[in-house]
């Protein structure tokens, strides 16, 4: 399959994509260090075993891109999910009433229309709106009005997806204004919300799946350049599948091999730590201005080197951006050949991966070898 432009770019500020995704970054924290504390707060579907659980579950984690959040059971009900025999997160539970509240209050903003101001939630449960913003972002980890901006966004995915026209889903999900949804909404969806409506419509997107030094990878490709690089297990090849057709549910998507054998083997060779020509290919992949900024800035990592988020921001001329640059790594649809793997913490340590820390510990380690 042949390949043509590079990184393309739809979207705000990076401004709005870090409000946009800090919410998902901060459930993905809670799960990924099994917090019980935050019960009531959120569930979360596995597309893998098509079960949703708790914050807190004794299942093993499952990797962040398998991963969906919802606001209640009945939401991932609805979605298709059953529930997790282990957590049982449909059984009652007994929370600390601080965390409670917040929990009604997160029911609250997660209803149609538009969220009601601090003050008045403020008001409805007795506190300060000083005090109730403080313990908000304490217990989820955003603030109210960030935590409403995000579910009215993943709210308009839906509903866009499912075919609705851009206007309808914005006011449907709760925006005041078109102006509103494509300043706080639009940044959140990967594409610009006629393609994602349209599902991708009238592109062919070529796939094969390989053996790699970190288990298999995914790698898949339009006319315009590689589109996802996924790494999985073995007894995930299926449910990878799944993911490419469920993104791109109006493309013609097909499995290629022969088509796309000389694009898998380079980016073998990225999984196993070797440099790799796989590197300067082409990619068609949406993001905000920033993010593909970010992108272009990891490419032009040598294998072997790492930076912190920190170095990233810096270098692009934002040093205090260095949540945004940790939220375009999370967003990064082509595994390896945009080397997010290489951004780490401050204080050395590895840090968070899409596809797991150990795999990233792995990489680095190869490439450093």
């Amino acid at each position: 399959m042949s390949t043509g432009n590079d990184i393309m770019s739809t979207g705000t500020a990076e401004a709005d994509t870090a409000v946009e995704t800090e919410l998902d970054d901060a459930r993905w924290a809670v799960i990924e260090r099994r917090d019980s504390a935050a019960i009531s707060l959120f569930i979360y579907g596995v597309r893998t075993t098509g079960v949703f659980c708790r914050p807190g579950c004794p299942a093993r984690t499952p990797l962040r891109s398998n991963i969906e959040f919802f606001g209640a059971c009945d939401e991932a009900k609805a979605a298709g999910y059953r529930a997790c025999k282990r957590c049982r997160p449909t059984e009652a539970t007994t929370a600390d009433p601080s965390v409670a509240t917040i929990a009604d209050i997160c029911r609250r903003l997660e209803c149609h229309g538009e969220a009601p101001t601090v003050a008045a939630l403020a008001g409805d449960v007795g506190w300060s709106a000083r005090h109730l913003s403080r313990t908000f972002k304490s217990v989820t980890g955003v603030t109210p009005a960030a935590y409403g901006r995000s579910v009215r966004a993943d709210r308009a995915r839906r509903s866009l997806v499912a075919g609705s026209e851009v206007t309808n889903a914005a006011f449907d999900a709760g925006f005041g204004s078109l102006r509103a949804f494509y300043e706080h909404g639009a940044s959140r969806l990967g594409m610009t919300p006629g393609v994602l409506r349209d599902g991708a419509s009238a592109t062919t997107i070529g796939y094969a799946i390989a053996p790699c030094a970190l288990g298999v990878v995914q790698v898949a490709a339009t006319a315009r350049g590689v589109c996802s690089v996924r790494l999985g297990h073995e007894d995930e090849v299926e449910s990878m599948r799944s993911a490419l057709i469920d993104e791109h549910p109006q493309a013609e998507v097909i499995e290629d091999p022969d088509g796309l054998a000389e694009l898998v083997s380079l980016v073998v060779e990225l999984a196993a730590g070797r440099p790799s020509a796989a590197v300067d290919l082409p990619l068609d992949v949406q993001g905000t201005a920033f993010q593909v900024a970010v992108w272009e800035a990891l490419r032009s990592l040598p294998t072997g080197d790492v930076a912190s988020y920190g170095d990233i921001a810096r270098s692009l001329g934002r040093p205090s951006a260095h949540r945004a640059v940790a939220n375009a790594c999370a967003a990064n649809k082509v595994a390896l050949i945009v080397p997010c793997h290489r951004v780490i913490r401050a204080d050395g340590k590895p840090g968070g991966y899409r596809w797991g820390a150990d795999r990233k510990t792995r990489l680095l380690a190869a490439e450093a070898g």
